[in-house]
């Protein structure tokens, strides 16, 4: 009488192969990733976004945090990915800018050579000027001086 559990049936054997991938997968737990955006920018036609963000993902040892940009229509949000325009590997300062609709400019202090990005997407052409503008955050407006706070 042959049983079913027999090595020699295929069946049985990849049924087992099978198993213990299902119980070796339960056993470690999913690895969450977050994405927290620091800036968006409307295009000049306002149909599409800009969005500077940075995902960070926890590890077994440590956190990965990358800086990402992504050009995605003016009502949804990055998701839960990478950029579709720029990957950094690190925390940087980031800001893009719209010189026009078909044209980005993506701005750090960093050196984005060494990112993952793209020089156009959907019709926009992406630029990452040599030059840095020193308007990557935007300072605060200035405070009413007493002479003004008095004329008021």
């Amino acid at each position: 009488m042959r049983v079913w559990w027999n090595f020699d049936n295929r069946f049985a054997a990849w049924l087992v192969v099978a198993l213990l991938g299902v119980l070796s997968a339960c056993s470690r737990p999913s690895v969450p990733c977050t994405n927290v955006v620091s800036s968006e920018e409307i295009s000049p036609s306002g149909k599409f976004k800009a969005v500077v963000f940075h995902r960070s993902c926890q590890e077994w040892v440590g956190s990965t945090v990358t800086t990402n940009v992504s050009i995605l229509p003016v009502n949804e949000s990055p998701g839960d990915g990478n950029g579709n325009v720029m990957s950094y590997k690190g925390d940087v300062g980031v800001r893009a800018g719209w010189l026009s609709d078909q044209r980005l400019a993506i701005y750090s202090f960093a050196d984005l050579n060494d990112a993952t990005r793209l020089a156009s997407l959907g019709g926009v052409t992406i630029e990452y000027p040599h030059t840095v503008d020193a308007d990557i955050v935007r300072p605060a407006p200035p405070a009413p001086s007493a002479s003004q706070a008095g004329t008021k």
